[in-house]
């Protein structure tokens, strides 16, 4: 019979200060790869299935409360009303721990910190099977490190086994060439945590209460403590997952290798991406083989991109799908839909709810907007198309726009397919241009187009001989 696993809260702490971001947003808030760092953490901790999950929240807890209602995370916030340390977030959770230990005394609380947004859900069960297995009241995950320096030195007995943890302000001179540190994630068994917990006192370097010291009074009254040690990353400049991010250049890399990592995987099937170092590809974004990203390249949120596609460079493409054959160079793309074979750019700008079909064009320092541009059409340079329906084989020249807004509400315009609109052409919605029509260059049209028809709009040309010798009598006068 398969043996019942012990119900599971978790506990997040997110009431740091986070000083050394030198910024006035929450340190757990700051995004990494589109996601706040405590939403990657959330989601890492999800994964195990746990019966709750708590938040201790303090500096600007209202604001990650907010955030995590907006992101429709189901966690329990509680506060820490004093910033006095690891153990006093902990304890300031003691109400939640003991509702949880009521209602099955077999509980066990993994404990995380919110700013250590590279964590893997494996690590954390890789964490759970340890603690399982070795049956002590408490686990501690640890992890080596080149550098040591401002971690908690993992202090060991002469059998190997986890006897405490000290921090650097606290370590003596022999402690602190130790490098085997703490990273701030433990798996308790619930009812030694809150036996412990009453027990903790602040006589340390920043009269703080630690929740490391725990791990010290469970060591002195002769219980074991068990550990699973993640191995050292020795990339270059590279952040070990369980890192805490504390400083922006630390945020900086740890980006930096989440994307480096997603890049990678899409090498791997298949899509070619020249410089993985100056490409940004959010990690719910789908790409397809035999596909091409140049430098310079973000594709962001929910977008999918076809096969034998290239992007780039300098494009940023945002919850757009993106079919196949399409070309796309240094171009703007938000929620848009562009099909086979149409090319895009240089520097296009495609608002929400565009729609390209197959074969189009949109040519440079060109703007999209809310519109469906049909088969084989082009908007080649320098035009504004907004709200606006076009048909197939359309020639939009130069400089044409649609006039969809009074200052009050928004207007549709219609353009029959093989219709012609010819350069700094002003069509003022609401307006419907038939099929095969011909708008003359230069006109501003506010009245419907028959279909296979002419229409002008000009002013009568006027001609004056000579005029620049008469603008020099003037001066001369």
């Amino acid at each position: 019979m398969k043996q019942q696993t012990a119900p599971l809260y978790v506990l997040v702490l997110a009431a740091g200060a986070g000083t050394r971001m030198k910024s006035k947003i929450p340190k757990v808030l700051h995004a990494l790869g589109e996601k706040p760092m405590i939403a990657r953490v959330i989601n890492a901790a999800t994964a195990l299935k746990p019966k709750r999950i708590g938040v201790v929240v303090g500096h600007g807890g209202s604001l990650v409360e907010e955030k995590l209602q907006s992101l429709g995370l189901d966690v329990d916030i509680i506060w820490q009303k004093q910033q006095r340390g690891s153990g006093d977030a902990v304890i300031s959770a003691g109400p939640w721990l003991k509702r949880a230990l009521t209602q099955n005394h077999s509980a066990q609380c993994l404990i995380l910190c919110a700013d250590t947004p590279l964590v893997r859900s494996q690590t954390l069960k890789d964490l759970r099977r340890v603690h399982c297995k070795e049956k002590f009241p408490a686990t501690v995950c640890t992890m080596q490190v080149d550098d040591p320096y401002g971690y908690g030195r993992i202090l060991r007995d002469s059998s190997g086994r986890v006897r405490g943890i000290r921090e650097e302000k606290d370590a003596t001179p022999e402690e602190k060439r130790i490098t085997e540190v703490n990273t701030g994630i433990y798996y308790w068994n619930m009812q030694s945590l809150t036996q412990t917990l009453p027990l903790l006192k602040n006589n340390n370097a920043k009269k703080e209460y630690y929740l490391t010291d725990t791990i010290d009074l469970l060591h002195s009254s002769g219980q074991r403590v068990a550990s699973h040690c993640l191995p050292l990353n020795r990339a270059q400049n590279s952040l070990n997952e369980t890192q805490g991010i504390n400083t922006r250049e630390e945020l900086y890399w740890a980006e930096k290798e989440l994307y480096l990592k997603v890049a990678r995987r899409w090498m791997a099937q298949g899509v070619t991406i020249f410089s993985p170092e100056t490409t940004f590809i959010s990690e719910g974004v789908q790409i397809g083989q035999d596909s091409t990203l140049l430098p310079g390249t973000v594709l962001r949120g929910k977008t999918k991109v076809g096969s034998f596609t290239v992007i780039g460079p300098n494009t940023w493409i945002e919850n757009s799908r993106i079919h196949d054959q399409v070309t796309i160079r240094a171009s703007f793309i938000y929620g848009s839909n562009i099909h086979n074979s149409a090319q895009i750019g240089p520097y296009a700008h495609l608002r929400p709810g565009t729609v390209v079909m197959e074969g189009a064009r949109i040519g440079n320092f060109t703007e999209i907007k809310s519109s469906r541009i049909g088969k084989k059409s082009k908007v080649s340079h320098l035009s504004y198309i907004g709200d606006a329906i076009l048909g197939e084989s359309i020639n939009v020249g130069a400089g044409a726009i649609t006039c969809n807004f009074d200052g009050l509400a928004k207007y549709k315009t219609s353009v029959g397919s093989g219709s012609f609109i010819g350069s700094n052409v002003n069509l003022v919605a609401p307006l419907t241009v038939g099929k095969g029509a011909v708008v003359g260059a230069g006109s501003t049209i506010t009245k419907n187009v028959p279909a296979n028809s002419l229409s002008l709009e000009r002013s009568q040309q006027i001609v004056k001989q000579n005029w620049p010798l008469h603008r020099q009598d003037r001066k001369k006068k």
